[in-house]
């Protein structure tokens, strides 16, 4: 039981830290408005952290989404197809969709170390590293590439781990 609880855990952990990200993102906004425009002292360092944010939260978010089935698909014209037709379409999207996810894995992780790696670069308030700030990226693509395969081929693996994320709770009927 406990091993089932800690690989929930793990496996949710893109989903925590997306979250956490989601909420320090809301709290330094409604923060930095009430500086700016109560107090009159702006949060210097507000825009730093806000793009910190907005690329953990996306790049995680998105292996979340691939995982519980969140990503918006047109299925109209693959549905009109015979079934053959779309298994084959269906094969194709898949080698598109790691194809594109794989591309932008390693050029973005050539990008981040040519540009930010190398030269030590950090934010120009906190000094943070940028490759700290950008180094999501090839991670997030990663996830997205595992987390699209395991809810694609192995959906029981991912309903076994996934936190039950957006599923209404069982109604109670009165009798």
């Amino acid at each position: 039981m406990k091993k089932k609880k800690w690989l929930k855990i793990l496996c949710n952990l893109d989903l925590f830290i997306a979250s956490l990200a989601m909420i320090v993102l809301t709290l330094v906004t409604a923060g930095s408005v009430v500086m700016r425009y109560v107090v009159r002292k702006p949060i210097l360092w507000q825009e730093e952290v806000q793009s910190f944010c907005q690329i953990w939260m996306i790049f995680l978010g998105a292996s979340v989404a691939f995982r519980t089935g969140s990503i918006v698909a047109i299925e109209m014209v693959v549905e009109s197809l015979p079934e053959k037709a779309q298994k084959i379409v269906g094969y194709v999207v898949d080698v598109i969709v790691l194809f594109v996810l794989a591309f932008l894995m390693m050029k973005s992780q050539a990008y981040i170390t040519q540009v930010f790696g190398k030269s030590g670069r950090l934010t120009p308030n906190l000094r943070l590293p940028y490759s700290l700030v950008y180094g999501i990226a090839p991670y997030g693509c990663a996830l997205m590439m595992i987390s699209y395969l395991l809810s694609k081929y192995l959906p029981q693996f991912v309903k076994d781990i996934d936190i039950d994320v957006g599923k209404p709770e069982e109604e109670v009927s009165a009798k």
